[in-house]
């Protein structure tokens, strides 16, 4: 590749750059080489995506794109899947996908009008056979279309740019393992990890193929919107962490991380592949437990009051009440101390 010293000299800062901040790929990517609007994203194994980060567009744009036209995407992963894991290339303008009657033919091509765009250019992160990340490129009108040299410039960065983001995937992964104490050695963790807007940030592939089992038509962010997200109370903080409930009878443990605001929260959801941890082995006393029973008397382990327990579950006292009278009969015991000694293997 023919670059000039000052291409090569910028190729080289960049790399340094982003090894002593990774988090700022997006912004020195526009401020040394002039790709000023960009979105990088991650993919799980279906090439669904997830996590999308938004560098200099606007709100009407990032609104249109998320909610309207992702799936229309001419460079969507999904639609490039066999091209990608079989060739070495993985940077891609938009005339090498499509032809401009193609392109006018497709949905996406409203989306393109409406916004003024006049080129695409897109570096994939590819593992194998499939793709699990990337950073796409926009040029609106008034802008030079992406030539070959940019091309040729983040082709040469690729490979950097995958292990920067593959790094930064592994990091939340270990970090989300390390506030788990694992008992069992076979035991599959699915993990999701939510930003304090109850965005998706990350989750592994244990948690993808989980959410496949449960429902077969959701992606997991489908699946976290719809069934995860409205049981983890508005204002849960660290204190009351870990928090626990039930979704088609897979077991859901949510940890709070609080930032340096109370408003800057984020969630580590975790789902059990086998085993349901101690609730659900045969040996421990809980596994008698319903489902609703193990959630209230999780709340009662941190000292909910009824009326607590009952507003952050959205059922009434008088069904807390029932729940509580058939776990003190079904353990013999006649209040909430006796119950918990019960249950903990506590002496009394």
């Amino acid at each position: 590749m023919n670059f000039s010293t000052k291409e090569y000299q910028n190729i080289l800062q960049f790399i340094n750059s982003s090894l002593c901040d990774s988090h700022k790929i997006q912004a020195l990517l526009s401020s040394m080489f002039q790709f000023n609007h960009s979105l990088l994203w991650r993919a799980d194994t279906a090439g669904n995506m997830y996590n999308l980060e938004f560098f200099n567009f606007d709100d009407q744009l990032i609104l249109d794109y998320k909610e309207v036209h992702n799936a229309n995407d001419v460079m969507h992963p999904q639609k490039l899947v066999s091209k990608l894991t079989s060739n070495k290339e993985t940077v891609y303008r938009m005339e090498e996908i499509t032809i401009p009657t193609d392109l006018a033919k497709s949905m996406y091509y409203q989306f393109i009008k409406t916004h003024r765009i006049i080129d695409q250019m897109v570096v994939y992160f590819v593992n194998g056979t499939f793709i699990y990340g990337g950073i796409g490129f926009i040029r609106f009108k008034g802008e030079m279309p992406f030539t070959q040299k940019d091309k040729e410039i983040l082709q040469t960065l690729s490979i950097h740019l995958q292990y920067l983001v593959k790094n930064i995937m592994m990091t939340k992964e270990i970090e989300a393992k390390s506030l788990y104490i694992n008992k069992e050695k076979d035991y599959k963790l699915g993990i999701i990890q939510a930003s304090h807007d109850q965005g998706i940030s990350f989750y592994n592939k244990v948690a993808q193929y989980i959410i496949k089992e449960i429902d077969p038509n959701s992606t997991v962010e489908e699946f976290f919107y719809n069934s995860i997200q409205p049981r983890i109370p508005d204002n849960i903080n660290e204190s009351e962490s870990p928090y626990y409930f039930h979704v088609n009878n897979r077991k859901i443990k949510v940890m709070v991380q609080e930032k340096e605001s109370a408003l800057l929260c984020a969630y580590t959801i975790y789902l059990y592949d086998q085993g349901d941890e101690e609730e659900r082995s045969a040996a421990h006393p809980k596994k008698e437990l319903s489902n609703r029973e193990l959630e209230i008397y999780h709340l009662v382990l941190k000292g909910y009051t009824n009326e607590q327990i009952a507003k952050q579950l959205w059922i009434t006292i008088n069904t807390v009440k029932k729940h509580l009278r058939n776990m003190y009969t079904k353990y013999n015991v006649t209040n909430r101390t006796s119950l918990i000694y019960k249950l903990e293997g506590i002496v009394d």
